[in-house]
Protein backbone atom coordinates (compact mmCIF):
# COMPACT_ATOMS: atom_id res chain seq x y z
CA UNK A 1 0.00 0.00 0.00
CA UNK A 2 2.82 2.43 0.92
CA UNK A 3 4.21 2.26 -2.97
CA UNK A 4 0.65 3.05 -4.01
CA UNK A 5 0.60 6.03 -1.95
CA UNK A 6 3.92 7.22 -2.83
CA UNK A 7 2.98 6.20 -6.87
CA UNK A 8 -0.22 8.61 -6.45
CA UNK A 9 1.61 11.26 -4.87
CA UNK A 10 3.91 11.21 -7.74
CA UNK A 11 1.31 11.84 -10.09
CA UNK A 12 -0.34 14.67 -7.84
CA UNK A 13 3.45 16.52 -7.71
CA UNK A 14 3.28 16.08 -11.44
CA UNK A 15 0.30 18.93 -10.99
CA UNK A 16 1.32 20.51 -8.09
CA UNK A 17 4.46 21.52 -9.44
CA UNK A 18 3.61 23.19 -12.65
CA UNK A 19 1.07 24.93 -10.74
CA UNK A 20 3.50 26.63 -8.19
CA UNK A 21 5.78 26.85 -11.29
CA UNK A 22 8.93 24.94 -9.73
CA UNK A 23 10.05 23.27 -12.78
CA UNK A 24 12.96 22.29 -10.97
CA UNK A 25 10.80 20.30 -8.68
CA UNK A 26 8.96 19.01 -12.17
CA UNK A 27 12.49 17.90 -13.46
CA UNK A 28 13.36 15.70 -10.87
CA UNK A 29 9.87 13.88 -11.36
CA UNK A 30 11.63 11.83 -14.09
CA UNK A 31 14.14 9.47 -14.01
CA UNK A 32 17.56 10.24 -15.72
CA UNK A 33 16.22 9.40 -18.87
CA UNK A 34 12.86 9.43 -18.10
CA UNK A 35 10.81 10.55 -21.07
CA UNK A 36 8.24 13.29 -21.06
CA UNK A 37 6.07 14.50 -24.03
CA UNK A 38 3.60 13.32 -26.65
CA UNK A 39 4.08 10.59 -29.12
CA UNK A 40 5.40 12.66 -31.53
CA UNK A 41 7.80 15.41 -28.89
CA UNK A 42 9.65 14.56 -26.09
CA UNK A 43 12.00 15.49 -23.47
CA UNK A 44 14.63 13.34 -21.63
CA UNK A 45 15.39 13.43 -17.87
CA UNK A 46 15.20 16.66 -15.95
CA UNK A 47 15.25 18.70 -19.24
CA UNK A 48 11.21 18.22 -18.54
CA UNK A 49 11.22 21.40 -16.41
CA UNK A 50 13.01 23.21 -18.50
CA UNK A 51 10.95 22.54 -21.29
CA UNK A 52 7.87 22.96 -19.26
CA UNK A 53 9.51 26.62 -18.31
CA UNK A 54 9.96 27.65 -21.09
CA UNK A 55 6.30 26.57 -22.40
CA UNK A 56 4.67 28.45 -19.28
CA UNK A 57 6.57 31.39 -19.61
CA UNK A 58 7.80 32.46 -23.51
CA UNK A 59 5.97 30.09 -25.60
CA UNK A 60 2.99 29.85 -27.70
CA UNK A 61 1.17 28.37 -24.73
CA UNK A 62 2.45 31.17 -21.90
CA UNK A 63 -0.28 30.43 -19.24
CA UNK A 64 -2.81 32.79 -17.38
CA UNK A 65 -2.76 32.75 -14.08
CA UNK A 66 -4.29 31.24 -11.68
CA UNK A 67 -4.54 27.79 -13.45
CA UNK A 68 -4.46 24.47 -11.97
CA UNK A 69 -4.76 20.77 -12.74
CA UNK A 70 -7.75 18.63 -11.98
CA UNK A 71 -6.88 14.80 -11.72
CA UNK A 72 -9.67 11.99 -12.21
CA UNK A 73 -9.67 8.10 -13.36
CA UNK A 74 -6.24 7.06 -11.98
CA UNK A 75 -5.22 3.31 -12.45
CA UNK A 76 -1.75 1.86 -11.01
CA UNK A 77 -1.03 -1.02 -11.45
CA UNK A 78 2.23 -2.85 -10.81
CA UNK A 79 4.36 -5.18 -13.21
CA UNK A 80 7.27 -5.99 -10.83
CA UNK A 81 8.04 -4.73 -6.97
CA UNK A 82 9.31 -1.94 -8.67
CA UNK A 83 8.04 -1.50 -12.00
CA UNK A 84 4.64 -0.08 -11.98
CA UNK A 85 2.33 1.55 -14.90
CA UNK A 86 -0.40 3.94 -14.34
CA UNK A 87 -3.16 5.50 -16.42
CA UNK A 88 -5.11 8.85 -15.44
CA UNK A 89 -6.80 11.45 -16.98
CA UNK A 90 -6.61 15.39 -16.47
CA UNK A 91 -8.13 18.72 -16.46
CA UNK A 92 -5.65 21.83 -16.88
CA UNK A 93 -7.91 25.02 -15.93
CA UNK A 94 -6.93 28.16 -16.78
CA UNK A 95 -7.94 31.85 -16.50
CA UNK A 96 -7.59 33.51 -19.96
CA UNK A 97 -10.05 36.59 -19.29
CA UNK A 98 -7.70 38.13 -16.17
CA UNK A 99 -10.53 40.35 -15.89
CA UNK A 100 -13.95 38.02 -15.16
CA UNK A 101 -11.06 34.93 -14.32
CA UNK A 102 -13.50 32.63 -16.07
CA UNK A 103 -12.44 29.34 -15.93
CA UNK A 104 -11.37 27.65 -18.97
CA UNK A 105 -10.24 23.64 -19.75
CA UNK A 106 -6.63 24.51 -21.71
CA UNK A 107 -5.95 21.25 -21.87
CA UNK A 108 -7.74 18.02 -21.61
CA UNK A 109 -5.67 14.84 -21.67
CA UNK A 110 -4.91 11.52 -20.31
CA UNK A 111 -1.81 10.41 -19.20
CA UNK A 112 0.00 6.73 -20.06
CA UNK A 113 2.53 6.29 -17.45
CA UNK A 114 5.77 3.80 -16.78
CA UNK A 115 6.73 4.16 -13.13
CA UNK A 116 10.16 2.48 -11.76
CA UNK A 117 11.54 2.63 -8.45
CA UNK A 118 15.16 4.69 -7.97
CA UNK A 119 17.47 2.76 -6.19
CA UNK A 120 17.13 5.56 -3.38
CA UNK A 121 13.35 3.64 -3.02
CA UNK A 122 12.16 7.08 -4.48
CA UNK A 123 9.64 6.67 -7.56
CA UNK A 124 9.76 8.42 -10.67
CA UNK A 125 8.42 8.70 -13.78
CA UNK A 126 10.72 6.23 -16.74
CA UNK A 127 7.65 7.79 -18.99
CA UNK A 128 4.91 9.86 -19.27
CA UNK A 129 2.63 10.04 -22.62
CA UNK A 130 0.29 13.10 -22.36
CA UNK A 131 -2.72 12.32 -25.32
CA UNK A 132 -4.66 15.23 -25.43
CA UNK A 133 -8.74 14.28 -25.92
CA UNK A 134 -9.37 15.33 -29.61
CA UNK A 135 -13.27 16.21 -30.58
CA UNK A 136 -14.98 14.49 -33.81
CA UNK A 137 -13.98 11.49 -35.07
CA UNK A 138 -10.68 9.26 -34.88
CA UNK A 139 -8.96 8.97 -37.98
CA UNK A 140 -8.19 5.94 -39.57
CA UNK A 141 -4.94 4.98 -39.69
Amino acid sequence: MADRVAIHNLLMEYGAALDRRDFDAFGKLFGADGRYGTLENASIGPEAGAMMRERYETGNNTIHVPNFHLFFNEVIWFETPDRARSTSACMFMTTPDQESRQLSIAVAATYDDEIVREKDGTWRFARRTLLPFKNGPTTPK
